[in-house]
């Protein structure tokens, strides 16, 4: 045999124990896991769609600050106006048959008491005093002095001024006379004054009695200065200043006037 062959064959007999030592070692050593392979990933260019660019808004201008205006004073509050009062729906009108049927239908109205008549109170008199005066200067048929007319002129009229006939007039004070219209014109007596003094009133007409007032004193030579101040010129001028005339004579007008 050649040397070379021998050596080949020592070094297998010598590697023969090495190998069992590491089979042994690697059987008792743990089998490392395989390492998976990492699976590549795509590119993100591929992945992301293409971008599309987007324009920037342009910066507004901002408006300068304006000053604020200084508070006013709260406005005073007013009255509100009145509202307008609603007008009321107007009703639809009824049917005339219907109307009728329904009229039909409703009890008759009771009738209502008729409220008499307020009672007017009665006069106190029939008959008042409407005119008593006496006559002045240029009055008493050429004047007043000494033997000029002494008559007391009557006239008594109804209360819408008619003259009324057939009045009773009579004298109340101590010189008695009676005196009816008629016999002077429609309404009209005198009486000629001859003696002191008259106050005079209606006593009956057409001789029904009556109730009448009754004329202060009337005078003939001596009449109250109420009844001449002011119709004498300068005699007897006022109230006050009324000193009575000698021999003088004078005359009244009288009317009396029934109240109803």
């Amino acid at each position: 045999m050649s040397k070379q062959p021998r050596v080949r064959a020592a070094l297998v007999l010598a590697l023969i124990p090495l190998l069992g030592l590491l089979s042994a070692c690697s059987a008792s050593r743990p089998q490392a896991t395989p390492t998976p392979t990492k699976t590549p990933r795509p590119a993100l260019a591929a992945l992301a769609p293409a971008a599309t660019a987007t324009p920037l808004p342009l910066p507004t201008a901002t408006p300068p600050p304006t000053d604020t205006p200084p508070p006013t004073a709260a406005p005073e509050p007013t009255a509100a106006p009145p509202t307008e009062t609603p007008v009321p729906p107007t009703e639809t009108p009824v049917p005339a048959a219907t109307a009728t049927a329904i009229l039909a239908t409703r009890p008759p109205a009771q009738p209502t008491a008729t409220r008499p008549p307020a009672a007017t109170a009665a006069p106190a008199v029939d008959f008042v005093i409407a005119e008593l005066r006496a006559l002045g200067l240029g009055e008493n048929n050429g004047g007043i002095e000494f033997g000029g007319l002494r008559n007391i002129y009557i006239t008594v009229v109804d209360a819408s001024g008619a003259p009324i006939n057939g009045a009773m007039i009579v004298n109340t004070a101590p010189y008695p006379m009676r005196v009816v219209t008629g016999d002077k014109g429609p309404g009209k007596a005198e009486i000629l004054m001859d003696q002191e003094e008259f106050r005079l009133t209606v006593e009956s007409v057409n001789g029904a009695a009556v109730r009448s007032e009754t004329t202060r004193a009337m005078s003939l030579i001596s009449p109250v200065p109420s009844d001449i101040a002011g119709k004498l010129g300068d005699t007897c001028p006022s109230v006050d200043n009324c000193p009575l005339p000698v021999y003088k004579h004078f005359s009244y007008v009288l009317t009396f006037r029934r109240t109803y």
